[in-house]
């Protein structure tokens, strides 16, 4: 006991002598330098200190050090860690690096605060400083850096608007800036006045250093033309991110034009529509093609139809199987979706029909032809009668006329003069819209009498034209007894009186005949000169 004792009073005795006088005067260790960390987690990096006073220390040793916030208060919960914690032969201006790792406590605040650093600094003549050294800390409360996110069009990259059927692509970078792993809950949305048509939630780990969270969001044909937005939502409990954009959706396909063939067409004959794309796309569209009559439907087909990128002219094949005012309407769809709806008019006409033909024979060789005509159309339709009457090859009455003729059943009345006792055939057209409506037949008109040498010139007369009259019934037309009676008695007069001239007259009676005109000269009323005549002793006067 008793050696244990001097040795440790000669312990004692020896540190009293060697320890050196300490000097009130406090000295500052400057550095440009800042610590970053995240609370609850730590932080490693350098710093170089600078011996700013004017001594020269032999030693330095790091002792201690405490955090401060912004109003002087100290912070407890960090903890530091030195390395070297003793330096030598730091003279003055000199800089020295140290490294360090720093934590802060999870249950501070963000914000900036103060480190103070205390060194003992001994000179050569072992004169003790306290050396302090101040460096701004940064406490950073979450340890996410959210980057700035960006969205596009998968399909065409640089689209202000998107396609049905297209993908939009939204992604940002996110840093993690401590050294654990930190869950982030991620959501994106797609929808406009409270209407969804896309969402997706999902718990993603980020680790230390930089990460990528990626959403595609596939735009569906459900989702009608307009404007949408798109939210993209990082967060997690020590900060959060969100993103918006707007995006118009179009189909990509729209109807521009309609263009028509014909307003007017015939029966059966076809009308044509044109419809005027414009697309961005490749894509086989349905097409529907109804026709109304008035608001009956006539007609209804379907087809698909392939549209390439750019401007598309489709044909339209139209319904003109019945005579009216026809509407058609052509629409355009995709997976059930409207692209583009139009409607044309037109008017389908029919020929005009000859339903009906007869004929009345007056006694006078007169045969009016009476003329039934249908018109199966709405509106009135010009159409031209020709007809020709002829025995066996000779042509007896040809001539043609035009008229207007109304909806409904009409009637037409043509007189002609034709000869008598003549086998005749006749034949009618009418001809409207570029086809004809023939009606054809025979008829003998019966002399007046059997015995008359000599029949009535062959004579045609200008058509007459009547419409809306009744029709008659058609026969062969005959002489009656009391016209034949009194041609007879006329013949018979007509004899008498050539009769009675032949026998008064005398047969010897010579004839007065005109005399002659006398021949004159072609010289015309000439006197020829007299002979000149000579007398004698005529050239004096006469005496008296």
């Amino acid at each position: 006991m008793r050696r244990r004792a001097v040795r440790m009073l000669l312990v004692l005795i020896l540190m009293i002598s060697v320890i050196p006088l300490v000097s009130g005067q406090y000295l500052t260790f400057t550095t440009p330098d800042s610590i970053r960390v995240v609370k609850g987690d730590y932080s490693t990096g350098t710093l170089s200190l600078t011996n700013a006073g004017g001594l020269s220390f032999k030693i330095v040793s790091y002792q201690d050090f405490w955090v401060e916030d912004s109003n002087g208060d100290i912070v407890p919960g960090f903890t530091l860690i030195v390395n070297p914690r003793i330096l030598t032969a730091w003279a003055s201006h000199k800089t020295y690096t140290i490294s360090y790792n720093i934590s802060a406590p999870g249950t501070i605040p963000g914000g900036t605060y103060v480190l103070h650093m205390k060194f003992w600094a001994f000179t050569n003549d072992n004169t003790m400083y306290v050396v302090n050294a101040r460096v701004p800390v940064r406490v950073i409360a979450g340890a996410l850096q959210f980057g700035i996110a960006q969205s596009y069009i998968k399909e065409r990259p640089g689209s202000p608007y998107v396609l049905n059927g297209e993908t939009i692509v939204v992604f940002s970078h996110v840093v993690n800036r401590g050294h654990h792993n930190v869950s982030v809950t991620a959501s994106v949305t797609f929808g406009a006045a409270g209407t969804l048509y896309f969402k997706d939630v999902g718990n993603l780990t980020m680790v230390p250093g930089d990460n990528v969270v990626r959403f595609s969001v596939p735009i569906g044909y459900n989702v009608p033309p307009g404007v949408y937005t798109l939210n993209y939502t990082l967060s997690y409990p020590d900060g959060s991110y969100t993103y918006s954009r707007n995006f118009e959706v179009k189909l990509g396909v729209s109807m521009v034009a309609v263009s028509l063939k014909s307003t007017r067409v015939k029966v059966g004959q076809g009308n044509t529509a044109y419809l005027t794309l414009l697309s961005e796309r490749d894509i086989t569209l349905n097409m529907t093609v109804t026709a109304y009559k008035g608001s009956t439907p006539v007609r209804r087909e379907s087809r698909s139809v392939v549209v390439h990128g750019g401007t598309d002219v489709i044909s339209v094949s139209l319904p003109t199987g019945i005579p009216g005012n026809i509407t058609s309407e052509i629409l355009l769809s995709y997976a059930g979706r409207c692209v583009g709806s139009k409607n044309v008019s037109y008017t389908v006409l029919a020929p005009l029909i000859l339903s009906n033909l007869s004929y009345v024979a007056k006694t006078s060789g007169e045969v009016v032809f009476t003329l039934r005509i249908l018109n199966p159309n709405e509106v009135p339709i010009d159409g031209t009668i020709v007809y020709e009457v002829y025995s066996g090859g000779d042509i007896i009455s040809k001539d043609s006329v035009g008229a207007n003729f109304v909806p409904g059943s009409t009637s037409t009345k043509v007189t002609l003069k034709l000869p008598m006792g003549k086998e005749l055939s006749y034949e009618f057209s009418l001809i409207s819209l570029g086809e004809a409506s023939t009606r054809k037949g025979s008829l003998y008109l019966q002399p007046p009498t059997p015995t008359t040498t000599s029949s009535l010139p062959s004579t045609s007369s200008t058509p007459t034209l009547a419409s809306n009259s009744t029709a008659v019934s058609s026969g062969k037309g005959s002489g009656s007894s009391t016209m034949l009676l009194v041609i007879l008695v006329v013949l018979i007069l007509v004899g008498i009186g050539v009769a009675f001239y032949y026998s008064s007259s005398d047969g010897d009676v010579k004839r007065r005949r005109r005399p002659k005109p006398k021949r004159r000269s072609p010289l015309g009323r000439f006197k020829p000169p007299k002979a000149p005549r000579f007398r004698e002793n005529r050239e004096l006067p006469k005496k008296k």
